[in-house]
């Protein structure tokens, strides 16, 4: 089905007839592309982006699919358990930065994170949470886009007397990016709003569920990954767009009302306008050379794995801070990255 205008990309054929500059290698080209000019620049990647491990005699679109399934997650160094949890000072930013600026310490041609995830401490869902890169910036572009037709609706519990010890249920209504559907209804759990010590493992726990079981298209993508050493994982929780957007709704709604508990706790990164701007040019801006199409043209758009490589990349360029943090002064409104 056909996207909403908001969410358009320039097609394959756009891109092409800005004559893209062919590109060879992988080093130094976050930067070429983070600094480009939107409307003049363009890139053709003529290098694989997907670990040769998963590109055996699969295609590209097979090997994609494997590698945003089973590829590299960076564990997160949180607490362990709820007592830990609780004895911790640190917010989940705290813990975040210090992760993601490790990935500094990596060559960028060899960098290759799907994304971060974390697990709870208390409760009985203790499925690992995983959080893909290319998910985080598409979040804040359908909140911005919620935004401007209404808002996200917000329908908190926190009247409950189990709020502060396992967090809050908020129902939203979250905006479809197709065209003539309609909203989801979406079911945020665990979801840390009450100030207290016990916040500090609430946050670990945070999941959603969609109502009716009407999850968006690109649930199809879910992870199914037993790592090797955790054995027994059999199922994960993914966090996805609509997921984001809502959580973002919930802050700003929480914000309002002077409790800093939802953004304080987040287990969920907040981009930074650049961020923003960087992942807009890898859909506009970039195509990447595929010898296994069928298609006469051997030129694509980035697939989901590809696109969050090159987050995590950017994470190991600019760090944390110039990547993965909102700051408000230096960034604006998050409604307002993606505008035209």
């Amino acid at each position: 089905m056909a996207k909403k205008s908001s969410f358009e990309r320039r097609s394959e054929s756009e891109i092409r007839a800005m004559k893209p500059k062919q590109i060879y290698r992988a080093r130094g080209l976050v930067e070429k592309i983070w600094n480009s000019d939107p409307c003049n620049d363009a890139f053709e990647l003529r290098f694989p982006l997907i670990p040769t491990k998963f590109r055996a005699n699969h295609s590209d679109a097979r090997a994609s699919r494997l590698n945003y399934k089973h590829g590299n997650y960076l564990a997160l160094s949180q607490p362990k358990t709820q007592e830990e949890a609780y004895r911790t000072k640190e917010t989940p930013l705290a813990i975040r930065q210090r992760d993601f600026d490790s990935l500094r310490s990596l060559r960028e041609e060899e960098t290759f994170l799907m994304g971060y995830r974390f697990h709870p401490v208390q409760g009985r869902d203790r499925r690992w949470r995983y959080v893909p890169f290319v998910w985080l910036p598409e979040g804040v572009e359908l909140f911005g886009y919620a935004e401007s037709v209404g808002g996200i609706e917000i329908e908190p519990y926190t009247d409950s007397k189990g709020v502060s010890r396992e967090g809050a249920s908020i129902l939203t209504k979250v905006p479809s990016r197709t065209k003539k559907k309609k909203r989801y209804g979406v079911k945020l759990m665990s979801v840390p709003v009450d100030g207290v010590t016990e916040k500090r493992a609430v946050a670990w726990s945070l999941k959603s569920l969609f109502e009716d079981g009407e999850e968006p298209e690109h649930s199809g993508y879910n992870i199914r990954y037993t790592p090797e050493k955790e054995r027994g994982v059999s199922d994960v929780f993914t966090f996805y767009p609509h997921t984001i957007a809502a959580y973002i709704a919930v802050i700003k709604y929480f914000n309002s009302m002077h409790n800093l508990t939802p953004i304080e706790m987040s287990p969920l990164a907040l981009i930074s306008r650049n961020m923003a701007r960087f992942n807009d040019r890898l859909d506009n801006n970039v195509l990447i050379y595929d010898p296994t199409l069928k298609a006469k043209e051997k030129t694509r758009h980035l697939h989901l794995d590809e696109k969050s490589t090159f987050n995590a990349r950017a994470i190991g360029i600019f760090g944390h801070d110039g990547t993965m943090y909102w700051d408000p002064a230096r960034d604006g409104l998050l409604k307002d990255y993606f505008l035209s």
